[in-house]
């Protein structure tokens, strides 16, 4: 699962952030399972997510539900111009988000993405890649993303995580995407 994989990158402690953290349930879990975490989810809410009950509102009461509020909060903000400082957190996060943000080229969320890491922090994306990234292939894609200043940049599809999507994973190109800014 998610938390597994993030023990394969980032040891546990210091500030997180959960981009498009919806009703909070990557951000919650990450709060659950590292006690040393502070986690602040983000997500814009808009009109069309709260169709579906994603809403600020619902995340911090999934928070609260789980025990967790102290250690997990939520604020508005877009992928595309996050509202943090430049070297803010140790770890982010995004599950499934990047391919739902309309830009032609989604390689600048991972500019921003990197931009809020301190040096050596490190992130793990789980998306659709590399549709999307305005690359050929996913080697062209790891490399783009360590020309914004990262290393150890890894792919790992689900099935290679050990997560059986069926055929989907194939189809969709469903993966991991982690690293550690220089």
């Amino acid at each position: 699962n998610f938390t597994d994989q993030l023990r394969t990158v980032w040891d546990g402690q210091g500030k997180v952030l959960d981009i498009g953290t919806g009703l909070g349930r990557a951000a919650i879990e990450i709060a659950r399972q590292f006690p040393q975490a502070q986690v602040i989810g983000t997500d814009t809410w808009t009109k069309k997510w709260r169709l579906w009950g994603m809403m600020k509102e619902g995340a911090e009461k999934n928070a609260l539900i789980e025990k967790v509020s102290d250690r997990c909060t939520f604020q508005q903000g877009s992928a595309l111009k996050l509202p943090f400082k430049d070297g803010e957190f140790q770890l982010v996060v995004s599950s499934f988000v990047f391919h739902e943000i309309p830009v032609s080229d989604r390689t600048v969320l991972f500019r921003e993405l990197v931009r809020v890491l301190v040096p050596g922090g490190h992130f793990l994306v789980s998306d659709l890649f590399p549709r999307g990234y305005k690359v050929k292939n996913t080697p062209e894609l790891l490399k783009k993303v360590e020309q914004l200043g990262v290393e150890d940049v890894r792919h790992k599809t689900l099935k290679e995580a050990g997560i059986d999507l069926g055929g989907l994973y194939r189809i969709w190109g469903i993966a991991y995407l982690s690293g550690r800014k220089v």
